[in-house]
């Protein structure tokens, strides 16, 4: 019991479930209105993509926000590490995308975002449920497949709208699942 308790004490509650999920259905609807309505691409594509990830973090960090303006009073410092944690890996893909992009290698940009955006799951492996980290093992796999799979272009939306689509709406549900 105590060691629950203790688990329980470190799980952080401010990452909400339903945002998680309205970006997952977001990136299904980016990757079929890529697919279907947009050209082949590459710049394109690039801003479709840049597009869903403002829409995504601003959504996050709007629950997120109102999260902590809910629960100012009561938190600690210690408490807000796990936000904090998404930073190096994201800041990370945002410097291997610029890089990517400036060489010219854009089919790597799905491997790339999906292995590090599953290595940001894994920071939180105490703070968060555990089938979040199993998520981010799976965006990890996904990210090894896509970078070593030598038929992956990037004006092909489905491998990167299926991943996070799928990735995010059942993150989502676990958030809103576990945390009640």
């Amino acid at each position: 019991q105590m060691q629950a308790l203790v688990l329980d004490r470190q799980g952080f509650r401010g990452f909400s479930g339903a945002a998680r999920m309205a970006g997952g259905a977001a990136a299904l609807l980016a990757a079929l209105i890529l697919r279907h309505a947009a050209p082949p691409e590459p710049n394109l594509h690039l801003v479709g993509w840049g597009l869903l990830l403002a829409f995504g973090l601003a959504v996050n960090f709007a629950a997120l926000f109102w999260w902590l303006f809910r629960h100012r009073g009561a938190l600690r410092l210690a408490e807000l590490w796990p936000v904090w944690e998404v930073f190096p890996t994201l800041s990370a893909g945002a410097a291997l995308t610029v890089a990517l992009v400036r060489t010219g290698q854009l089919d790597l940009l799905f491997g790339v975002w999906m292995g590090l955006y599953g290595a940001s799951h894994m920071a939180h492996r105490r703070s968060l449920p555990f089938p979040i980290y199993c998520g981010g093992l799976a965006y990890l796999a996904a990210g090894i497949f896509f970078l070593l799979w030598p038929g992956v272009t990037f004006t092909d939306p489905r491998p990167m709208g299926f991943v996070f689509g799928l990735g995010e709406l059942f993150g989502g549900w676990v958030l809103v699942r576990v945390r009640i």
